[in-house]
């Protein structure tokens, strides 16, 4: 490839292009933005320093995308500008990194920018139906930017940041961008960042030697390295606890990680995607998420829109599912009766498309070939809502208790408040289900703790996994 490097300091500029060449590439230089800007569309691709003496890095980063045919630029940065790298990650840059550059890791970037074309010849081809992208199903308008917005960013190697509502597609999404990018033929691997073991972190996402630590009887490979050359999930980040955000963000700036009692440093080849339900302003203002950490993994944001704003979605996604289900079951029913639609219109669904999925897998189950009929739907659905007094008719009502171990208690966000004035009522009734009866307190207190697990499971006296694997049991979290 040609590469221009934009770079003002001349030691740094030859060294820079001796490198280069060392690596199998011819290098052409510039020492300021108006030397470069001339020389960007005969080369395949630049690397450009931030602070240049007539300019800044960014505007290296327009000028290339603005060009008839875009060209690829990596910025340069130091710790102190990792803002301002981002900023030029959002204004088309293909990837930044951090000075002092290691050979290593510059000879990975120019060999996945030699591969770019591929991939955004791939990414920009449809697969199947206009509505459909990777994974993704919709044909809404915002679910139509989502699909612009993936298939853009596939290309790239950046951090993404998925944020949306519990059950709204963030691990579908995830897995589309990288069935869409130049890794995809290696390892998609995703971590519940709020499961992971306080005292064993360490070893499950970097790794471990034989002899480590007591139990260590052979080496352990980790997600990052059980990751390598694909895409590393990091799912609801906003769970994971401080000490190791910071890990994580030192392995981020160094771009190498050292098994747990290893000597050896290696170097992080992953494609880095994460996702969080909360509102990351409010998590970064109080101290849930680290804002350094947040500048890291921000840099390309997707925002997947609840199913409620595109219910123009709806029959597409249930024949989407339906057929999903169908080949699981193998009852034959790939359609849905009329009124059975109309019961799915009207509802509101708080748990988006998880919730839709689960309705109607148990309606499936509910139902005789060959339709999934409107009276097994309105069923599952009133399943799925707390009962209202004076609701089923013929079962006595039991006036629900607040407190009550294992029946109707949930504190408010403050939680273990004095009194019962503060806390929301759960209500239960002779004729329920006992699962029924946990997944709607499981719900209420997730309310009350604004979707702070720790704290559920604190209040619930249950372990944070317990809530986990009852979250996706009863779909109350995508």
């Amino acid at each position: 490839m040609r590469v221009l490097v934009v770079e003002d300091e001349p030691g740094a500029r030859g060294a820079l292009a001796e490198l280069l060449v060392e690596l199998g590439h011819e290098a052409r230089v510039a020492g300021t933005v108006a030397e470069a800007i001339p020389q960007l569309a005969d080369c395949d691709a630049c690397l450009t320093d931030l602070q240049l003496p007539d300019g800044e890095g960014l505007d290296v980063v327009r000028a290339a995308r603005e060009l008839p045919s875009p060209r690829d630029v990596v910025v340069l940065t130091g710790h102190g500008s990792v803002r301002t790298a981002v900023d030029a990650m959002k204004a088309g840059a293909f990837d930044f990194l951090m000075k002092p550059l290691r050979a290593a890791q510059l000879a990975t970037v120019l060999e996945l920018l030699a591969s770019s074309k591929d991939a955004e010849a791939h990414a920009s081809a449809p697969l199947g139906a206009e509505s459909r992208l990777g994974l993704l199903v919709g044909s809404s308008p915002s679910m139509k930017e989502v699909f612009r917005i993936v298939s853009r960013i596939a290309r790239s190697d950046a951090p993404v940041m998925i944020t949306g509502e519990s059950g709204t597609g963030k691990e579908v999404t995830a897995s589309s961008v990288h069935l869409l990018s130049r890794r995809r033929e290696r390892a998609f691997v995703g971590v519940n960042c709020g499961a992971l073991s306080p005292n064993l972190v360490e070893s499950e996402l970097f790794g471990h030697e034989r002899g480590a630590f007591t139990g260590a009887d052979k080496r352990r490979v980790g997600y990052f390295e059980l990751a390598r050359g694909g895409t590393l999930f990091l799912d609801e980040v906003t769970e994971m606890a401080p000490e190791l955000q910071v890990k994580l963000l030192r392995v981020l700036e160094s771009r190498t990680f050292r098994r747990v009692g290893g000597n050896d440093e290696l170097d992080v080849d992953v494609r880095l995607v994460a996702s969080s339900n909360r509102d990351l302003h409010e998590a970064v203002r109080t101290g849930v998420l680290r804002e350094d950490l947040y500048y890291r993994l921000n840099v390309l944001p997707i925002a997947l829109p609840p199913l409620r704003d595109r219910r123009e979605d709806l029959g597409e996604l249930c024949r989407h599912l339906l057929g999903l289900i169908d080949e699981r079951e193998g009852n034959g029913m790939k359609s849905i009766e009329a009124g059975a639609m109309e019961e799915l219109a009207r509802h509101d669904w708080p748990g988006n498309v998880r919730e839709l999925r689960n309705v109607l897998h148990r309606a499936y189950v509910l139902s005789d070939p060959p339709q999934i009929s409107c009276e097994a739907v309105r069923l599952t659905l009133a399943g799925a809502k707390a009962p209202q007094r004076g609701g089923a008719v013929g079962v006595p009502q039991v006036e629900p208790v607040a407190g009550a171990s294992g029946v109707a208690g949930a504190s408010g966000a403050a939680a273990g408040a004095s009194g019962t004035e503060d806390r929301e009522l759960v209500p239960v009734y002779v004729g329920d289900s006992l699962e029924d009866a946990e997944k709607r307190l499981i719900a209420a207190t997730l309310r009350a703790t604004k979707g702070n697990k720790r704290l559920a499971s604190e209040t619930l006296k249950v372990s944070l996994k317990t809530v986990y694997n009852k979250i996706k049991d009863y779909g109350l979290e995508g």
